[in-house]
């Protein structure tokens, strides 16, 4: 006899609860503030032959600190062709006063004159996940060391920050 296999449907159905469960318990946070720019990258080559660490391009800043070593990484000056280049109009470079026991700020950086999108951050009880979409590159000649970065102001936010693409 061809009957149903209760057996297999309700293995299946555990299997998708049980994938669901920690998207059903994730929380979204909403940006307060977003910004984005031009930002120095370090491009890591060894001499030896051996493979350079690679850097990650998520930048959790939860310090006052941390944000003095992240504005440091903003250029000063626009890339530009003119001499002398104008200054850079980057909001961040007239350092807003961000208070970190009450905001925690998230940049993604890539080496490419394209900034990256933050789509969507969600968070349970560890984990702190930060949907990226990086667009395609558009074919354009861009200075050594310099890429984009956006940056947002999120609520506090404890836990480990993982990107998803």
């Amino acid at each position: 006899m061809h009957g149903i296999d209760f057996q297999f449907i309700l293995r299946s159905l555990l299997l998708l609860v049980l994938l669901m469960l920690p998207k059903l318990n994730a929380a979204e946070i909403k940006p307060t503030k977003t910004y984005g720019g031009i930002i120095y990258i370090t491009r890591s080559f060894s001499l030896d032959g051996a493979k350079p660490k690679k850097e990650s391009p998520l930048i959790v800043v939860q310090s006052s600190k941390d944000y003095e070593k992240f504005l440091k990484r903003i250029p000063v000056k626009q890339i530009s062709r003119t001499r002398p280049a104008p200054p850079n109009t980057d909001p961040l470079l007239k350092k807003p006063k961000i208070d970190f026991s009450q905001h925690t700020l998230i940049a993604v950086t890539r080496p490419s004159m394209t900034s990256p999108v933050i789509g969507s951050i969600k968070t349970n009880e560890k984990k702190v996940a930060v949907d990226v979409n990086f667009p395609r590159e558009l074919p354009a000649a861009h200075p050594i060391n310099i890429g984009t970065y956006t940056a947002i102001l999120i609520p506090k936010t404890v836990g480990k920050f993982l990107i998803r693409n």
